[in-house]
């Protein structure tokens, strides 16, 4: 047998291989079992996520119309969600699982490797924030604009470490209340930022939100993990109006009057969790 034949039957055997591992997979993926893993799971952290996966006809499963809840409502949902296993990594060794999912117009990809170097990958765009129940259901206020985010987190001794971008077209807010204390309304802003990670914790270094008569940054320690829904927050907002905007909301400002650390400026401590944030 030639080199190039015993190539070509290696070739094969792995191809058959992958395509015996894949057929098995279909056949024998339990998917009562994965449903009842994800409910407990989510239950660790007060969540719910409805309705049930499916099997799909390539290996893995998939959410018609899916939304993600806590006990104070929904929090986020998608037209449809899906979770497969990728199939040219196995070629070279690699285990990745691909989640993509969809709403309105929007997308959001996510790329999560089992072994190897590469950790996970995010790409988002598209996104209207007026779609995520989120801002309602925690904040009790309504929100608009576009999100945008893309990034990559590697394993580096045992951690992650990598950054991701955050970007927000004309966001608009208003009715946001975090615990006692309001924040002032606003819109048409453009927000930029960047979670970056290292040694497996997240911080976000600077996200700024600036619009017509305020300019506001938000900075600190993010919750990381499985236990992200009810880990501690450790977050300041930086609010600088100008003088015309806060008369037009005198009221918010006089609430908000303790936080001044010098004319002009509101530094605001943000602690709680991300499901119940609250100013302290």
């Amino acid at each position: 047998m030639t080199p190039r034949q015993r190539l070509l039957r290696g070739g094969c055997l792995l191809f058959a291989g992958v395509c015996l591992f894949l057929a098995c997979t279909y056949l024998f993926l339990p998917a009562r079992q994965v449903n009842e893993f994800i409910s407990r799971m989510l239950a660790d952290q007060g969540l719910s996520l409805s309705p049930e996966a499916h099997k799909t006809l390539l290996p893995g499963l998939a959410w018609h119309q899916p939304v993600l809840s806590s006990d104070q409502g929904p929090l986020l949902r998608f037209d449809r969600l899906a979770v497969r296993l990728q199939l040219l990594p196995l070629l070279t060794g690699q285990g990745v699982i691909g989640l993509t999912s969809t709403l309105g117009a929007g997308r959001l990809e996510l790329k999560y490797g089992i072994n190897g170097t590469d950790a996970l990958e995010l790409a988002a765009d598209g996104l209207q924030l007026s779609d995520m129940p989120f801002f309602k259901t925690v904040l009790g206020a309504t929100a608009g604009g576009s999100l945008w985010s893309e990034g990559k987190l590697s394993r580096k001794g045992g951690n992650l470490a990598g950054d991701m971008k955050l970007e927000v077209k004309q966001l608009a807010f208003s009715g946001v209340k975090l615990g006692e204390f309001p924040l002032p309304d606003a819109a048409n802003m453009h927000c930029q930022g960047m979670v970056r990670v290292t040694d497996g914790r997240p911080r976000l270094g600077s996200f700024t939100l600036q619009g017509d008569g305020i300019y506001m940054r938000l900075s600190g320690d993010l919750p990381g993990g499985a236990n992200a829904a009810t880990a501690p927050l450790n977050l300041t907002l930086e609010i600088m109006p100008k003088p015309e905007f806060m008369d037009k909301q005198r009221l918010v400002f006089l609430l908000l009057a303790k936080f001044a650390a010098s004319p002009g400026v509101y530094r605001v401590p943000i602690r709680g969790t991300l499901l119940k944030p609250v100013i302290m």
